[in-house]
């Protein structure tokens, strides 16, 4: 059963924004990423596909500005937000582990 790991207020999110947010209890000390966009609210691993290391260790620099993918600091890779497929690079085709995220009475629940 999924367990909650953060319940945030939905104003302290606006769209083009980025969280990043720690997993309790997780012996990788990977991270959660959780972004709105004009379509939703969603969480990602912030770890790539291609080699494991993490997409970002500041999440301003997670989204490309000009195109609006989620971009890996390392090599590049671009992945679409609301699916997490990768669309370029070494690992196109590949998906980001998504983290259950979703809004409930105006909070941001994140759940693993």
């Amino acid at each position: 059963m999924p367990r909650e790991v953060a319940r945030l207020p939905s104003s302290s999110l606006s769209v083009g924004g980025v969280l990043m947010l720690e997993i309790p209890e997780n012996e990788d000390n990977l991270t959660a990423l959780v972004l709105r966009t004009e379509t939703g609210v969603y969480g990602w691993l912030n770890s790539c596909p291609h080699d494991g290391r993490s997409l970002c260790n500041d999440p301003v620099y997670l989204l490309n500005r000009k195109t609006g993918l989620i971009q890996c600091m390392h090599h590049q890779a671009s992945f679409v937000p609301d699916t997490g497929v990768c669309t370029d690079g070494p690992c196109v085709g590949d998906k980001l582990r998504e983290i259950k995220t979703f809004e409930k009475e105006g909070q941001i629940v994140v759940l693993l």
